[in-house]
């Protein structure tokens, strides 16, 4: 097993030794892993444009073109293990999409991660029970992408962060 990430070294090595980057062909140069909020915030405030600290001590960030949920933006890969379990039709927030439509915008996300200098990881956990805990590995662009995700998910412990491993479920933002 890998040692997580040095932070301040930006090492790579991690995520290029895990099944879900070599299947997906993520090649990083740099990959700041599971930042501290003042880590996040020093470099959105310095590398993000328009970013700033508002009043309530949040981070504010422009996202340009989608601002705020996009839920008709929301697509599911329909497949017959989990095809009875999602809400489908009138008034779902599920939309379809076949594997290779899929498999096509990994492609794209995958590419773009691949082309910029450093990119960001957030290792967390979806369920608050450990029994029913699912790994979740968010790689992201932003940094403001990672502290969003370092509120929304529960935080391992260094200990758990030490026997994370292999995620459940990878999201490429």
């Amino acid at each position: 097993m890998r040692e997580p990430c040095d932070v301040s070294q930006g090492n790579a090595d991690f995520l290029l030794a895990c099944r879900h980057a070599q299947e997906a062909g993520l090649k990083p140069r740099i990959v700041y892993r599971n930042l501290a909020v003042s880590q996040l915030y020093e470099m959105a405030l310095k590398f993000e444009p328009d970013t700033a600290v508002v009043s309530s001590g949040a981070i504010a960030a422009i996202s340009y073109e989608k601002m705020g949920r996009s839920p008709k933006d929301k697509r599911v890969v329909r497949e017959p293990t989990t095809e009875d379990d999602i809400w489908w039709g009138n008034g779902s927030p599920n939309y379809p999409m076949d594997e290779r439509a899929f498999m096509l915008n990994r492609s794209r996300a995958v590419d773009y991660l691949n082309f910029l200098p450093s990119i960001f990881v957030f290792d967390g956990y979806a369920n608050w029970e450990p029994s029913a805990r699912t790994k979740i590995r968010v790689v992201c662009a932003r940094p403001y992408h990672a502290l969003f995700m370092h509120n929304m998910l529960i935080r391992p412990t260094p200990e758990e962060l030490q026997s994370f491993g292999e995620p459940d479920f990878v999201i490429y933002n």
